[in-house]
């Protein structure tokens, strides 16, 4: 299969997210559709235990992966407070089989 560059990003949740995130959740969540919407993200989401987001970026590189992120709301706000970005194989409808 040919993959094309692409990073699993999980970004940490603050301890007190949940009070944290409220007046940035709407910013956040916008950020988001737009991700999806433009194809910068291919699956955004969090961990079962909402303990991160979890997002699927295709990107040239780490760095500019991290720079997606450090765009978003929570990035910029504390909300979230470590980010781990690394190399991904993701398979897609457009890749799947070749």
């Amino acid at each position: 299969m040919n993959f094309e560059p692409c990073f699993l990003v999980t970004a940490a949740y603050a301890a007190d997210a949940a009070t944290r995130r409220e007046p940035y959740r709407a910013a956040h969540l916008a950020h988001m559709r737009q991700l999806l919407a433009d194809g910068s993200a291919l699956i955004v989401g969090a961990l079962a235990d909402l303990s991160a987001s979890v997002l699927v970026l295709p990107a040239e590189s780490a760095e500019a992966a991290r720079a997606v992120i450090e765009r978003d709301p929570y990035w910029q706000h504390g909300v979230w407070t470590s980010v781990e970005v690394v190399p991904y194989l993701a398979a897609t409808p457009d890749n799947i089989g070749r």
